[in-house]
């Protein structure tokens, strides 16, 4: 995601139409995973912490290098192959750490409110920090 100032995309309604496809997507496969096991992934404060922050840090980065970075993202084989990482982590962590499961389903929910944001025409609330503006 990004927000509308950034010059980089060419084609936003496309790229943002994906990237709600592909985030929805992951969230109900991990939502329904989660929900199906008797660990209740969610409710750690390890996995909200850790999802919410870590959605918020990498959507940063994308903000502060959009020249570098949304040029890679806007390939569909990175996007889906980032989706069914995060897919196959998920999986994985339910095995090992649950908590993992939810830290994911968390930060994807994170995401999900800040793509609505910018679809909505808010923009991206964290263009307001410092730094992570074009107007910087």
């Amino acid at each position: 995601m990004f927000d509308a100032d950034v010059e980089v995309v060419t084609d936003t309604s496309t790229t943002l139409r994906r990237d709600g496809l592909l985030a929805a997507g992951t969230l109900a496969v991990c939502l329904a995973v989660g929900t199906l096991t008797d660990s209740d992934p969610f409710l750690d404060w390890r996995a909200a912490l850790l999802g919410v922050g870590g959605a918020l840090a990498v959507e940063a980065v994308f903000l502060r290098y959009p020249e570098r970075l949304l040029a890679l993202w806007a390939r569909p084989a990175v996007a889906l192959a980032g989706a069914g990482a995060v897919a196959g982590l998920g999986l994985i962590a339910l095995s090992v750490t649950p908590w993992v499961l939810g830290a994911l389903t968390w930060g994807l929910g994170t995401y999900a409110i800040l793509l609505v944001c910018v679809v909505l025409g808010a923009g991206n609330p964290l263009t307001a920090l410092p730094g992570l503006s074009r107007r910087d």
